[in-house]
């Protein structure tokens, strides 16, 4: 099917393309009509080429608006459906690292050696570790600990304890090869309904396994969380995940979608499906997987019904000037698109010349009642000015459903950079609370002597594996560090920074950390250069180590997040491989550079560009449309935690070249011109106006042959700078002449831009004169000719008289009436006369 056969269909759902669908069908009606008048009329007046190039624009121009409003819709849900499957698999690649390194939890393994009676009473202890677990890893509800026989020994409810799980889960845990199992189906020991289970092996020092332990992820609670953002404004979309044979497993109207349900999928196109007896229009998603996690090969489906699809009202913030100035420049558009306003001005010239030698030949008749072809050509210039505003309005449609869908897009993903963010920070927060937790620390700062130097000695090794074992599962972090109550390095994660061990941190945080009175509770530093990761900014997270009997911390962990290769991967993940697109992470308060995308903006600087409220900034000679997302935290995480920290993310695409903006002073613009109003029974005089360097001038009408556009010039060698050259017209070889050095311009001929009009000379012999373009054929009452000055102007001016501006209108700018036989006289015959000497004024 053919991009213009698939976009077609929405046609009677978009109620832009519905309004000017009408009203262009109308205008075509009136355009047939008056081709047809046209031909009757005693000038004889064709203007079927123009009414045939108005019906084609017109089909041109709404299939591009249909297919961008289409488009448009299209890009909103499918980022929608992308970001719900990609943002789960994130969150579920975290998990898929906490079930691995809980499972070598040493408390956990003692439990799971003991037998039946150790075990009952040890059970409380355990179960407030799993607590403590499930408090700072808010993402679980409950810690499952079974048998090797599937039999549940350990939980944080006492009344399933006892209870079996099916075989294949527990033998799958116990043989994978993997570092991991992924489950989701019903348990009925876990749920009624269905769960998403993380299960491993729980070893001893040998590898032998001694229980299978496992952790119950919150599945529909995350997924409203996630879905909750996506489809907060929304009031037809929803959202769906599917698994692997289409059934729905999360949605976000089970009333409607209900769970299990199979759904008709969109993987290839945006597409419309049918569902429960109706049309919906929908576009499905795989995962792009998180560092080579793919899950259980889940899907994100959204759809909105197609009879509200595209009702969906966005205000329509009008541009500025200088905004219409850079979308018209920008690169935005294709050059199908681009030249639909080029085509459009292109037929609106020819009509207006075309009704301009309407009038001049209507001015030229000897006999005869003209009065129907005048109204013939006011008509044609009426409903010229209606098409043309008609088009001026749906091509300012389809600029605006362009660049909302970028300005969108921008914002879409500046906030799905900062939730990200927040989200992985979430992580950090919860993993230094609980590490903190580690029966291998705590024992080290139980001992007698609590020095550096002892503890390290004593218990170095032991320390240093664990943080190396944390480390190799969590690579997130480019560093872990252990320190005691006075700030010292006691052990380190990587070998690299083994020189820092001894060594005293002075820096604030340590203090911060080491004065907490709870293992609830951890800091952060602030975004800066530390010699823990190389002279780089970076954030480092740490928490409390306290001991049984003490209420005070006896020293501390810190991580050393990977800030560098972290934050830059986040920004590359929303803008991709888009060349066009930037991304930003910025402190709120001070705008100063968390991360970029953009190697000329240095981490640490202060972005200039970002006070901006407006959705296109310059930057560096370049126009970006702008979108920002400001932290919102996540789950307990900046919201009920204690800690704050501002940031914003910014996401730049470039539409546009600052020089590409300058404005083409070879291109001429139409402008209105207030003529004097005709009084009832006034003596008249036609006029034929035009643009001419810039300056708008008359020549009475029946002074006039014709006007010419797009006519070639035979130049001719050695003549005068003021001669053109010559062209044939009427079977006539006539010259043309310019005024264009007269004005101090050396702008030379150029049939694209300009103009001819053909003059009547001495004895009514033609010639051309080069001019910009036409403008009106205005009927002046003869009051208002003033001929009078003549003389204070002098013989040589090319000006015949001057066209008073009317009554209350004195202070307006006057038109100039020039005399084609002086400007025959002066220009192609008398060289005699100085370039100095001519005025056309």
């Amino acid at each position: 099917m053919s991009e213009q056969s698939r976009t077609s269909r929405y046609n009677a759902y978009i109620p832009e393309v519905v309004a000017y669908q009408k009203a262009l069908d109308q205008l075509s009606e009136r355009w047939n009509l008056l081709s047809l008048l046209g031909q009757m009329s005693n000038i004889g007046m064709d203007i079927s080429e123009t009414r045939q190039a108005f019906s084609n624009l017109s089909e041109q121009l709404l299939q591009r608006l249909s297919e961008e409003t289409v488009k448009k819709l299209a890009t909103e849900l499918g980022a929608k459906a992308q970001v719900a499957i990609d943002i789960l698999i994130r969150n579920l690649f975290e998990r898929t690292a906490d079930i691995g390194f809980l499972a070598m939890d040493t408390i956990i393994c003692d439990f799971a050696r003991m037998n039946h009676e150790e075990q009952k009473v040890s059970l409380p202890s355990l179960q407030n570790r799993f607590l403590e677990y499930i408090e700072k890893y808010s993402v679980y509800n409950d810690v499952l600990l079974f048998s090797l026989d599937g039999t549940l020994i350990a939980s944080t409810k006492d009344e399933k304890i006892g209870k079996k799980i099916e075989g294949s889960l527990i033998y799958e845990a116990i043989h994978t090869s993997k570092e991991y199992v992924e489950s989701f189906g019903v348990f009925p020991l876990v749920s009624e309904k269905e769960s998403l289970l993380y299960s491993y092996r729980v070893c001893d020092e040998n590898g032998t396994p001694l229980a299978v332990l496992c952790l119950v992820f919150k599945f529909q609670d995350e997924m409203r969380v996630i879905i909750s953002n996506l489809i907060e404004n929304e009031t037809w979309a929803d959202i769906l995940i599917l698994d692997e044979n289409n059934g729905t497993i999360y949605s976000s109207d089970p009333f409607h979608y209900a769970l299990r349900a199979p759904q008709k999928t969109a993987l290839k196109n945006f597409d419309i499906i049918p569902f429960a007896g109706s049309e919906y229009v929908a576009k499905t998603q795989s995962t792009k997987g998180y560092q080579g996690f793919y899950g259980l090969g889940w899907m994100g489906h959204a759809l909105m019904p197609l009879f509200f699809a595209f009702n969906q009202k966005q205000e329509h913030v009008p541009f500025t000037e200088g905004q219409i100035k850079i979308i018209k420049n920008s690169s935005l558009f294709s050059e199908e698109f681009t030249s639909i306003p080029t085509k459009a001005e292109a037929i609106q010239r020819r009509l207006d010349m075309t009704i301009w030698n309407g009038n001049v030949q209507i001015a030229n008749q000897k006999s005869g009642d003209n009065s129907f072809s005048k109204s013939l050509l006011n008509e044609i210039s009426r409903t010229g000015a209606q098409t043309k505003k008609t088009f001026e309005e749906s091509i300012g449609n389809l600029n605006w459903t362009v660049v909302a869908s970028f300005i969108n897009n921008a914002a879409f993903n500046a906030k799905l950079a900062i939730d990200i963010m927040d989200r992985n920070l979430y992580e950090r927060a919860n993993d230094c609370r609980w590490w903190a937790l580690s029966p291998v620390f705590i024992k080290a700062f139980s001992a007698k002597y609590k020095e550096c130097t002892t503890i390290r000695k004593e218990f170095g090794h032991e320390i240093t594996e664990v943080l190396g074992a944390i480390n190799s599962l969590y690579t997130v972090y480019s560093n872990l560090f252990l320190f005691d109550a006075q700030g010292c390095v006691i052990a380190v994660s990587q070998e690299k920074y083994a020189h820092l061990i001894g060594k005293r941190i002075g820096a604030h945080y340590i203090a911060q950390t080491l004065a907490l009175k709870s293992s609830k509770e951890y800091v952060v530093s602030p975004f800066e250069k530390t010699e823990l990761y190389d002279g780089k900014y970076t954030y480092i997270y740490s928490a409390p180590i306290f001991i049984e009997g003490t209420k005070e911390a006896q020293g501390g962990i810190g991580i050393v997040f990977d800030a560098e290769v972290q934050f830059e991967a986040m920004l590359r993940d929303v803008v991709g491989e888009d060349e066009r697109s930037f991304a930003l992470f910025l402190e709120s308060k001070t705008n100063s550079v968390i991360a970029s995308t953009n190697p000329a903006i240095s981490i640490g600087e202060r972005c200039v560009f970002c006070d901006s409220s407006d959705s296109m900034v310059l930057i560096k000679n370049e126009y970006y449309i702008i979108g920002k997302g400001k932290s919102q935290g996540y789950r307990e995480f900046k919201c009920s935690d204690g800690y704050c920290n501002d940031v914003t993310a910014i996401v730049c695409i470039k539409i546009a070249n600052q020089d590409a903006c300058v404005e083409d002073v070879s291109k001429h613009t139409k402008k209105q011109y207030l003529y004097p109003k005709i009084g009832a029974s006034e003596k008249t005089i036609e006029l034929s106006t035009f643009w001419m360097n810039g300056n708008l001038f008359a020549i009475e009408s029946q002074q006039i042959y014709a006007a010419l556009e797009g006519q070639d010039v035979t130049q001719v060698i050695g003549c005068d700078e003021i001669y053109v050259g010559m062209i044939t017209w009427n079977n006539k070889t006539i010259p043309v002449a310019s005024l264009a050095k007269y004005f101090h311009h050396n702008i030379a001929y150029n049939k694209e831009l300009h103009h001819i009009i053909v003059l009547k000379g001495s004895e009514e012999k033609p010639f051309g004169l080069v001019i910009d373009m036409v403008q009106d054929s205005p009927e002046v009452p003869v009051r208002c000719i003033d001929e009078t000055s003549q003389a204070m102007m002098g013989q040589q001016t090319l000006t015949k008289a001057i066209v008073k501006a009317d009554v209350g209108q004195e202070k307006a700018e006057m038109l100039s009436l020039l005399d084609p036989l002086k400007i025959e006289k002066y220009l192609l015959m008398d060289k005699t006369i100085s370039n100095s000497e001519m005025r056309v004024n």
